[in-house]
């Protein structure tokens, strides 16, 4: 999956599934950071990697919670 993010700037984010319940997601090559699905919510998670990175928001949508991350 990939978004758009257009604020000011143009924004391409790529958004891949690497387990059952997590998305890794890049923007030219970097990780940003992890969206974790758990039932009905997404908990956004900031940090290169996943063990390690911290909670910065949680939606009902994964559109949402990967803009969480766009916004720096």
């Amino acid at each position: 999956m990939h978004l758009t993010i257009e604020p000011t700037t143009i924004t391409e984010l790529d958004v891949e599934r690497v387990l059952d319940d997590v998305y890794r997601v890049r923007e030219r090559g970097r990780v940003l950071g992890y969206i974790l699905e758990t039932g009905s919510m997404y908990v956004t998670l900031r940090g290169e990697i996943f063990n390690t990175s911290l909670e910065v928001g949680q939606s009902h949508d994964l559109d949402t919670a990967v803009r969480v991350l766009a916004e720096r």
